[in-house]
């Protein structure tokens, strides 16, 4: 009877893991905080990092929740100094994403939470700062998790989105058991990890679904990094391929051509999952995937 209760406890624990106070978790600041934009240095050090090359993340490692960080994860992505890994430069980011991305990250969230809309539960995988979570949430979704790699970010995002439960994990080591969630959301995350990796995730995201489950994609398209055609180059749709093609250029992404280098739908069958549907166009590749309702894999990991 005692092994019983305990294994109960046990699963019960992994069904509904523990989860940080947001709120009162402290976090120390890093070197990114100690930037001061108004004065000549601090902006002449802030650019200099923007614009320079890249430096090593520094984090304290011995703090609750940072050691555990995986190492691809601790660079400065999108050129922010010491990466996702501050409590301002952050903020900054989750704020000036959406407008850097002309509105396009934004309809991309949208159509994800319409389609998720009638599921019970719902996994954000890189969450970020939280906008897909809680535009899920919006939906009516009852039960909707984000994770990510960074706690600075996923501060700001219980901060944003309290009816959202927030845990620090990264995509490849999913701390909830088989068969949990309706579906799995992923919003610009894949292009910033290892194939490697990437294909550990898939695995997890697989384990993690209920049959029948939605898995659904959204990625930086390859097309806004090839050449512009002539007849498009005084429309709209060329001025965004220029734009996109400028602006992916200079964010540091990398991992970004291993991303596209890989064979997608062959990745995604490899891991279980089948696809229903692709759309791809700049700067957006969609895709909406599912898992087979009897499983041709074990999905354990």
């Amino acid at each position: 009877m005692g092994l019983m209760l305990m294994a109960e406890e046990v699963t019960f624990a992994l069904h509904y893991p523990d989860t940080p106070d947001w709120a009162t978790l402290e976090l120390a600041p890093t070197w990114a905080d100690e930037l001061r934009l108004y004065t000549p240095r601090g902006l002449w050090r802030f650019l200099r990092a923007v614009f320079g090359a890249p430096q090593k993340v520094r984090v304290d490692t011995n703090q609750p929740l940072l050691g555990s960080i995986p190492r691809y994860a601790l660079q400065e992505f999108h050129s922010l100094p010491n990466g996702n890994y501050s409590h301002k430069v952050s903020h900054g980011y989750i704020t000036g994403f959406d407008i850097a991305m002309l509105g396009q990250v934004q309809k991309i969230r949208a159509l994800m939470a319409l389609r998720v809309a009638s599921c019970s539960s719902v996994l954000d995988l890189g969450t970020a700062g939280g906008k897909l979570a809680g535009t899920i949430k919006a939906q009516g979704v009852g039960d909707v998790w984000g994770v990510d790699v960074s706690p600075y970010l996923l501060k700001h995002a219980a901060n944003n989105y309290p009816d959202v439960k927030f845990l620090h994990a990264a995509a490849e080591n999913l701390p909830f058991t088989s068969e949990r969630f309706d579906a799995v959301v992923v919003c610009f995350l894949f292009h910033e990890m290892p194939p490697k990796y990437i294909k550990q995730a898939l695995r997890s995201c697989y384990r993690v679904l209920k049959p029948g489950g939605q898995l659904l994609v959204a990625e930086p398209s390859a097309k806004q990094l090839g050449k512009l055609r002539a007849e498009r180059f005084l429309s709209l749709v060329g001025y965004k391929h220029l734009y996109f093609k400028r602006l992916a250029g200079f964010v540091f992404e990398p991992f970004l051509d291993a991303w596209h280098k890989l064979d997608k739908p062959a990745v995604f069958a490899e891991a279980g999952f089948i696809l229903n549907e692709n759309d791809d166009r700049i700067p957006i590749n969609y895709y909406a995937l599912q898992k087979p309702y009897s499983q041709n894999i074990t999905g354990d990991l």
